[in-house]
């Protein structure tokens, strides 16, 4: 049985991951039967350092080795042995460094909108030019009078969950914590010949933060990766979970034959 990791993007927590933990782990017949053979075994999702439940660290801070620490302790912990490691967004860099320190490799990585930069440059590189400019000025701002920085609630409305009801996106508004700064800011470096495993990127079509054509191009630095496209925006994993769950959760099937 495959077992599965699931790893938030910046300023958010486990908490983003409730819905698709749900779809993921309801039984697939209601009533389930009792001697019914679930091919999805364990589904843990985790807060990152200074994010979530575990927000009493300084955010902007954290260190990216801490979070890449924390998703190996995570799937060494839970005993997670076929697992198939999935990250959102900005995690996706930490995702993948992580998966090159495990014992034992994952069964497969699966990036929903990740951010990757080319090599040696940081997360924010790769936004476009006012967004980038935007976050550049805020960050000084904010560093100025020694406050956190998070997500304004503009642009969570306009480009994270641009299409949503806004009676929805107000449901999940509230639990946007501060943003990781230094992790944004560090520049990534990846050895892509030491990726022993199968490495898949979800396209989310609508997502205004990174058009379609910049997933692309940021999945095409992943050698031989496999690309799928779903209809949604960045934070489709919230207001459409149930899709996609039903994408994370066609590669259980690939590994029945050895659980």
């Amino acid at each position: 049985m495959t077992d599965y990791l699931l790893v938030h993007g910046a300023g958010q927590g486990s908490w983003s991951w409730g819905r698709v933990w749900g779809y993921l782990t309801a039984p697939s017949e209601h009533p389930p039967r009792l001697n019914a053979n679930p091919k999805i075994n364990k589904v843990i999702t985790i807060d990152l350092p200074a994010h979530g439940a575990d927000g009493g660290k300084d955010t902007s801070v954290v260190l990216p080795e801490e979070c890449i620490n924390a998703i190996v302790n995570s799937v060494e912990s839970e005993h997670m042995s076929d697992v198939v490691l999935v990250a959102h967004g900005s995690s996706a860099p930490l995702v993948l460094k992580a998966s090159l320190e495990l014992p034992r490799p994952p069964k497969r990585v699966i990036l929903v909108s990740g951010v990757i930069p080319s090599r040696g440059r940081s997360m924010i590189s790769v936004l476009p030019f006012h967004l980038r400019f935007a976050f550049t000025l805020y960050h000084l701002i904010t560093s100025f009078i020694g406050k956190d920085m998070y997500l304004p609630k503009s642009l969570i409305y306009r480009y994270m969950c641009n299409g949503v009801d806004p009676k929805e996106i107000i449901q999940t508004i509230g639990f946007y914590g501060a943003l990781p700064t230094r992790i944004l800011k560090t520049s990534f470096a990846f050895d892509e010949d030491n990726f022993t495993f199968p490495v898949t990127y979800i396209v989310l079509n609508e997502d205004k933060i990174f058009s379609s054509s910049e997933q692309i191009k940021m999945a095409g630095r992943i050698p031989d990766v496999d690309l799928v496209d779903l209809k949604g925006c960045h934070q489709s994993i919230i207001h459409q979970a149930d899709t996609v769950a039903q994408a994370l959760a066609k590669y259980c099937l690939l590994y029945t034959s050895d659980a």
